[in-house]
């Protein structure tokens, strides 16, 4: 390994004595940030995924240019063959200059750390999804090196092999480009996109180091090593003789070998998990479900062989979640696949179990064709069946499918009411909450509520409410609070102000819930949170269409992680929300929704048109959302019941919840644990949106954008020229010897 070494370090450091290097890393530096922070700034989420998407396309030019040199210069040189004359192999010579020139571009992405760093500031990204997705970046880099140094060895011209290099990596992007693949036949675009990088390396991005994809990459170097190696032989071999046909062979072979394991290896296991909450990785509750099935449950995957690419990669998370279902039941879980499109007997089956075909629009040659496909799931157990008619996502496929086998093995369910308190708000028809009584019912029994009522139901263990009463009279009062004595549970969804009729204004109001909760030491606030950092964007009509603005009012409120209810949940959306009182807790009370610093709050009257200037004074967290628990009275008494608190009755709406779905999945998960079920919570819970970019102030927000946007291209630029400076200063330095010829006589 020395003459590989010696190569590399060689070459790294050539690299670095030219000025063109240090071009090369501000220009690549500069317009990743560039790219980067344009669209940070739209989408305001901590993530790294718009650096991602560009990041091919910013190495489809800076690694041709790089490598362009590494074998055409020695070739155009004469260097090359006094180089091979000294005892150092083709392959050697080979992997040390590959070795060098991917090194140098991986200290070109290892820059680029200076952005998760900038983010940092404000609310950094998840550290294991960080790992994995620069891991995803070197295996691309470490592809496309490979394919830089074939470029080079074909050509003694640098111009020839930067043209070369950039025509070959741009067919290896375009080929898994959705806008190829869409217009392509659907079997030909699955073949497309297993050879194109752009579907292994954002299958990395999302956090997943799949085996698949490394094996994708690691055969992309090792495929055009091999066709460098054939070029570097075939320059000393007679034309026509037996070798240079061996040779051929040999490579072809291998190539055809390299193509088959990557169209062929959809079975190849193995993958670790890096997302927050391995959100692509069973569940232990889901683990623990299916180790202790009463009998054999069947799933049957209804899928069509041939699906339009942005299908595609939907299919195969489908295909390793069932996979996972299959080894975790331990022999009690059937995994059955089928084609309707393609057997009638699996096309009457799907239809019986309630899973029709789908059309989907695909750009054909010059026209707009309409096909029909499968991807349904049908849960079968005993004589009872659950489906899935279709898959258009998997971020909730798990939480279904356990649910789902929850259901048909233990059909016994726990009974809850949900009820909504009428106010103007409801009155008006802009507060209904059909999705959230649908995704409840799915898990529940659900008995409607109303103060009214003459009594709770004894089978009753959580009561949910949205809708914020004026008061309590002395018979409801005592009814709700026999209920929580004997161990029942609330979730109330109440706001300490009203929205006016009469213009953009809200209105303080008297909370009548504070009465019920005041032996936990919690109350509900009359006043609307802003929060000046962490919030949702409204459209606004301008001249030409509508305009993005930020609205305080609609808080983006960050989940605390200290509750069973919220340990996944990065951020909820709350509308005109109250500020939840905890400064009198007498119980145990656990924050679970709060805002940032940059936080302020309004009393008596609220003036909500977005735009409105809002007073910075008093800026700092506040609590919106909270649950307390009591002890037993007495050692022998039985537990007291659970509360939580949200300051926003509307929410969980259907008109809100649309837009944020992580809203109703915080109900869910609060109905759990106020039942005692948490069975489901951290299922459910897998939230594969990234959190909110919220900087504690706009210095701070300057501070990462300009200074990877100026401040890191400086530092290379100064970098550059005093390595270059002092270069320049070693090369003009006078020989003196040593000793002086008198001294030697």
């Amino acid at each position: 390994m020395s003459p590989i070494r010696t190569i590399a370090r060689r070459e790294l450091k050539a690299l670095f004595d030219q000025p063109i290097a240090y071009i090369l890393l501000v220009v690549f530096t500069g317009v990743n940030a560039l790219l980067f922070f344009r669209e940070v700034e739209v989408y305001n989420v901590a993530s790294l995924r718009p650096m991602l998407d560009f990041l091919p396309w910013l190495l489809l030019f800076l690694v041709p240019a790089v490598t362009m040199r590494a074998l055409a210069e020695d070739a155009r040189s004469g260097t090359l063959e006094v180089v091979l004359a000294q005892p150092i192999t083709e392959l050697e010579l080979l992997f040390g200059k590959y070795c060098g020139q991917a090194l140098f571009l991986l200290v070109a992405l290892a820059i680029t750390l200076t952005v998760p760093l900038g983010l940092a500031l404000g609310t950094a990204p998840e550290l294991g999804l960080v790992v994995a997705q620069y891991v995803g970046a070197a295996l691309l880099v470490a592809g496309l090196a490979a394919v830089g140094v074939w470029a080079s060895s074909v050509s003694q011209n640098q111009i020839t092999a930067f043209i070369v290099g950039v025509f070959v990596m741009f067919l290896l992007i375009f080929v898994g480009l959705d806008q190829l693949l869409v217009g392509l036949p659907p079997r030909l675009g699955a073949i497309a996109g297993a050879l194109g990088v752009l579907s292994h390396f954002s299958q990395i991005a999302r956090g997943v180091i799949d085996l698949r994809d490394a094996v994708y990459f690691v055969t992309l170097a090792a495929l055009f090593l091999v066709l460098a190696y054939f070029s570097l032989l075939a320059r000393k071999l007679t034309a026509r003789g037996e070798a240079l046909k061996r040779l051929r062979l040999g490579t072809v072979l291998l190539a055809v070998a390299v193509v088959v394991v990557n169209l062929f290896g959809r079975n190849i296991g193995g993958r670790l998990d890096l997302t927050p909450g391995r959100a692509f990785t069973l569940a232990p509750a889901t683990r623990q479900l299916l180790r202790t099935l009463p009998d054999l449950v069947t799933i049957k995957l209804f899928a069509s062989s041939a699906l339009p690419k942005e299908i595609e990669s939907t299919r195969r998370d489908v295909d390793d979640l069932l996979r996972d279902y299959r080894t975790a039941g331990r022999g009690k879980v059937k995994l059955v696949i089928q084609d309707p499109s393609a057997d009638s007997a699996a096309r009457q089956e799907a239809r019986t179990s309630g899973i029709p075909p789908v059309q989907f629009n695909v750009l054909g040659q010059g026209e707009l064709q309409v096909k029909e496909g499968y991807l349904g799931v049908a849960v079968r157990y005993a004589d009872a069946v659950k489906t899935i008619p279709f898959v258009q996502q998997t971020n909730d496929l798990e939480y279904r499918l356990t649910s789902d086998i929850r259901a048909l093995t233990h059909p016994q369910r726990p009974t809850i009411a949900f009820g909504e308190i009428t106010d103007a708000a409801a009155a008006r028809g802009q507060r209904s909450f059909e999705a959230l009584r649908e995704q409840l019912g799915a898990n529940y029994t659900v008995h409607p509520f109303a103060l009214t009522d003459s009594s709770v139901a004894p089978e009753v263990k959580v009561i949910a409410v949205a809708g914020t009463p004026d008061s309590l009279n002395p018979a409801q009062l005592a009814r709700l609070q026999a209920f929580l004595q004997r161990g029942g549970s609330l979730l109330v969804m109440a706001s300490g102000m009203q929205l006016s009729d009469r213009g953009p204004f809200a209105l303080s109001r008297r909370v009548g819930w504070n009465a019920l909760l005041q032996p936990y030491g919690v109350s509900i606030a009359s006043d609307m949170v802003y929060d000046l950092a962490s919030n949702t964007q409204v459209g606004l009509p301008a001249q030409f269409g509508q305009v993005l603005v930020p609205y305080p009012f609609w808080l983006r409120a960050l989940g605390t992680g200290r509750s069973p209810v919220n340990a996944d949940l990065g951020a909820v959306m709350l509308p005109w929300a109250s500020q939840i009182d905890t400064g009198k807790a007498t119980a145990s009370v656990t924050p679970l929704l709060a805002t940032s610093r940059a936080a302020g709050a309004q009393q008596a009257t609220a003036f909500i048109q977005p735009g409105s200037p809002l007073s910075r004074d008093s800026l700092r967290p506040r609590v919106v959302a909270a649950l307390a628990t009591l002890p037993p009275a007495t050692s022998s008494a039985p537990p007291r019941g659970r509360v939580v608190a949200v300051g926003s009755a509307d929410f969980a709406s259907d008109r809100y919840a649309r837009n944020s779905p992580t809203n109703i999945v915080f109900v869910q998960n609060a109905i759990d644990w106020l039942a005692q079920d948490d069975a489901l919570i951290a299922i459910r819970s897998k939230d594969r949106a990234p959190p909110p970019l919220v900087f504690g102030s706009s210095v701070k927000r300057g501070a990462a954008k300009y200074g990877n946007l100026i401040g890191v291209p400086v530092l290379l630029i100064a970098a550059g020229i005093a390595r270059l400076w002092r270069r320049r200063r070693t090369t003009r330095r006078v020989y003196r010897p040593l000793v002086t010829a008198g001294a030697t006589a």
